[in-house]
């Protein structure tokens, strides 16, 4: 168990992605509010942060399905 057979790690390793994935695109969601809020003309700003919520969302679901 703890491994999808692409990436041998263990289940402790895992999960300390998915965590570490949540924290970033959570920061990267607040962030992207943040440039709504402040900066409503600065739409590449919003559009970056948002890609990087959706990107490392995305790794965090599949760490926390991997482990």
């Amino acid at each position: 168990m703890g491994t999808d057979g692409l990436i041998e790690l263990d289940q402790a390793c895992w999960v300390a992605l998915a965590k570490y994935n949540l924290a970033l695109a959570s920061a990267f969601s607040v962030l992207a509010l943040v440039a709504r809020t402040t900066a409503p003309d600065n739409e590449l700003l919003l559009i970056e942060n948002g890609a990087f919520a959706v990107l490392f969302g995305a790794v965090q679901t599949y760490a926390w399905l991997s482990s």
